[in-house]
């Protein structure tokens, strides 16, 4: 059965995006409401994103030589990869002839990003109290980085079944077409020169 067709969003306030993204990531549909819709609110979005880019950039710059190229990867990638997703939902998005929803569920996408990584360091930040010794070891953090790429592919299948009224089936394929060219991309990096290991450094275990 096809999803509802989400309403208008509502005023404009400090609140509505932190709502926005509360809801949806509870699995409350009406969330979507809290994002507007429109390229403004997209580029507005993504600003956090460009802004953390240019500050690694500079940054790297002010690196050693050697450890320069890292620094720069390690700047690029995110951005890089939030622009491949962008990309590709909405060309999917047009395919499905949803292109009119796109900017509002895009938007709301990007905001929602931020969610699971701060649950993570929260978690991190939690699992240290309770258990110093356990917080440090790689066996922990892992398990917590898996519960929390489960919870990140979640909320990119719902924000997009929702966001662009598709079916569960349709939504699933949108996450599959999101997640593979970015592991694709990061498995590469792995690969060749200089072996940036993603969820290493997001781990914080990389020197």
């Amino acid at each position: 059965m096809t999803p509802r067709r989400p309403g208008p969003f509502p005023p404009t306030g400090n609140m509505a995006i932190p709502l926005g993204v509360w809801l949806l990531g509870r699995g409350r549909s009406e969330g979507i409401n809290c994002f507007a819709p429109g390229a403004g609110a997209l580029f507005a979005a993504l600003a956090p994103t460009v802004a953390l880019a240019v500050i690694g950039v500079w940054m790297a710059f002010m690196l050693p030589p050697a450890e320069r190229i890292m620094g720069l990867v390690r700047a690029v990638v995110p951005l890089v990869c939030t622009l491949l997703q962008l990309m590709v939902s909405e060309l999917y998005a047009g395919a499905l002839s949803r292109k009119g929803l796109w900017t509002r569920y895009a938007t709301a996408s990007l905001w929602c990003g931020w969610l699971p990584l701060a649950m993570l360091i929260m978690a991190q930040g939690v699992l240290h109290l309770v258990l110093p010794g356990a917080a440090a070891s790689s066996q922990a953090l892992g398990g917590l980085a898996f519960g929390a790429q489960l919870y990140t592919l979640w909320l990119t299948w719902y924000v997009t079944k929702v966001g662009l009224v598709t079916t569960g089936w349709q939504a699933f394929v949108m996450t599959v077409l999101q997640t593979l060219p970015v592991g694709g991309l990061l498995w590469v990096l792995w690969l060749l020169p200089p072996h940036y290991n993603a969820v290493v450094d997001l781990l914080g275990l990389s020197s």
